[in-house]
């Protein structure tokens, strides 16, 4: 599980894991003299949703307005982007918590704190199902035109499937976040014993990160050996594999940091230090916190930069595109006339 954000500035970690512990004694985000941390954390976040709420709304219309659901990888991406909105419309209330503190009461707590991990474990486990869907289409291709093409109840169920297990994992953020006072102030944190919180965190480590990283990277590696092997020259074919890639790479960027940092602090709640804590574990904790909630803009930037499927309904980028081609053409010419005037 993440780290619960308090109010905002500096963390502190407890060195007294006993079986009384909670999740309030994890690192914190807290109110300091001088909110100068909070505030840079709430630009961060506001950042993430400037690009990320517009960019998959984008997605999101172009999907059920312009193209359709004409294939089960549009509907696995369909599922995705709508993990990326919810994750980012929840992060809102958490963008004012650094500024404001809590301030959405108890039902707020619970429900803002769900979404965000439903939001969060909805995501990785389809960008999963996106690989694999990508590995069976290349390496089993006679299986996915003669079963797949056919019929997409399967890509429906699948992602009902998914929803349902994302929910599930989901609920003890629903059933454990409390309010509680503190000389902070009213603050939204979940309420553990040492070990469901260990539990908790080695449920995200292994089976939303670790075993979606395996299951992608083995995928990937299989999807290079047969290309190469087979020789397949079709381009839209390379360019699908290219973003699911894509997305998959910037995943493991935003996420593996905090993984790593997360699997450190449980080895300390275990009692076995690697690692000395320093100074630094509070600028460490707070630079993979925001890189990892930085992963819902990812899709809609490789979705639309990525290809031509989307960008085409995009009017000012087409303009762009298009000013720029006669540009280069005008320099072009211009450069071709002056070079031939030099000759004569």
């Amino acid at each position: 599980m993440m780290y619960q954000e308090t109010l905002q500035g500096n963390f502190n970690f407890s060195n007294d894991y006993d079986i009384n512990y909670t999740y309030v004694d994890c690192p914190l985000i807290t109110l300091e003299d001088g909110n100068s941390a909070g505030v840079i954390i709430a630009v961060c976040y506001s950042i993430i949703i400037c690009i990320s709420l517009p960019g998959n709304t984008f997605l999101l219309w172009v999907l059920l307005k312009q193209v359709g659901l004409s294939s089960s990888a549009d509907c696995f991406l369909l599922h995705l982007t709508a993990s990326d909105l919810i994750f980012t419309l929840t992060l809102v209330p958490w963008t004012i918590n650094q500024i404001q503190g809590w301030i959405f009461g108890q039902v707020g707590c619970k429900l803002f704190t769900w979404g965000l991990f439903l939001g969060l474990y909805s995501y990785m486990m389809f960008l999963t199902v996106m690989t694999v869907h990508r590995y069976v289409a290349v390496v089993y291709p006679v299986f996915a035109l003669s079963v797949w093409n056919r019929s997409r109840l399967y890509a429906q169920v699948l992602s009902a499937v998914v929803w349902l297990i994302s929910v599930g994992c989901s609920l003890p953020e629903l059933f454990f976040s409390e309010l509680e006072d503190s000389h902070y102030g009213v603050v939204c944190v979940f309420v553990y014993n040492s070990v469901l919180t260990l539990l908790g965190y080695f449920t995200q480590i292994i089976l939303f990160f670790l075993l979606p990283f395996l299951v992608i990277a083995f995928c990937y590696t299989r999807m290079a050996f047969i290309i190469h092997q087979s020789r397949i020259t079709s381009r839209n074919h390379h360019h699908a594999v290219f973003n699911i890639f894509c997305i998959a790479t910037c995943f493991f960027i935003c996420w593996a940091p905090y993984n790593i940092f997360l699997f450190h602090i449980s080895l300390r709640i275990l009692g076995v230090t690697v690692l000395n804590q320093t100074e630094w574990d509070e600028n460490i904790y707070c630079v993979t916190h925001v890189l990892a909630y930085s992963h819902c803009c990812l899709n809609p930037l490789i979705q639309i930069f990525g290809g031509r499927k989307f960008r085409n309904y995009l009017t000012w980028l087409r303009s762009f595109t298009r000013f720029s081609r006669r540009y280069s053409s005008y320099t072009f010419s211009n450069q071709s006339s002056f070079s031939g005037q030099t000759h004569l």
